[in-house]
């Protein structure tokens, strides 16, 4: 079966802007937005992504061959998990009172574009924990022993030790930051996406 991908829990949280016109209203944004993990900017929303591997000691399997006294093994993933979770946050404002019909409209469609470029990155997350997931599968590790168990045992000691070369320490951090970048990138930071505040309407 192999180790699984797992879509996590997806959070939401808000901030609170307030204005009398959109203009006003995106000027708050630009001071009180989220700051860009990939760059010193604020912008109006952001997605924080987590991608985690959890793999113990049952989730490991082993092959085992003898020659001549001595035995082989191979040691390779049968379960084991990589989650992927995201929360996500968007502006709310305080009180539409003072703006037009027109405005208010705006400001309702330009949440919703909001929501589904943030959406987008927590979806990008999971085909990281996807990709992530692939690649622990077609690993594996091998070691050598005098019996079958100090083969398994140096053929598990040689898989972790790919595992955590590959995705240890900072790893899973990077290459979720990485994968932001791309995302953001490909759709201007939600800008292709319709997730701009058309100040121009009064």
């Amino acid at each position: 079966m192999g180790i699984s991908a797992i879509r996590g829990a997806v959070s939401d949280k808000s901030y609170t802007v307030v204005g009398t016109t959109l203009e006003e209203i995106d000027k708050d944004i630009e001071k009180k937005g989220p700051p860009d993990p990939n760059e010193s900017k604020r912008y109006s929303g952001s997605c924080r992504g987590k991608v985690e591997v959890a793999i113990k000691e049952s989730d490991i399997e082993h092959e085992v061959k003898s020659a001549g006294g001595s035995f082989t093994a191979t040691a390779t993933l049968k379960s084991g998990s990589v989650t992927s979770t995201a929360v996500i946050t968007v502006p709310k404002l305080a009180s539409d009172k003072d703006l037009s019909d027109a405005a208010k409209k705006e400001w309702r469609r330009f949440l919703v574009f909001v929501g589904v470029h943030e959406r987008g990155h927590a979806d990008s997350y999971y085909q990281v924990a996807c990709d992530v997931g692939k690649d622990l599968n077609s690993m594996s590790g091998t070691g050598t022993g005098k019996s079958e168990k100090d083969a398994k045992i140096a053929a598990t000691k040689a898989l972790y030790a790919q595992i955590v070369k590959k995705y240890g320490g900072a790893a899973m951090d990077d290459l979720v930051k990485a994968d932001a970048k791309a995302y953001d990138s490909k759709t201007k930071h939600g800008e292709s996406q319709g997730a701009v505040l058309k100040t121009s309407i009064k």
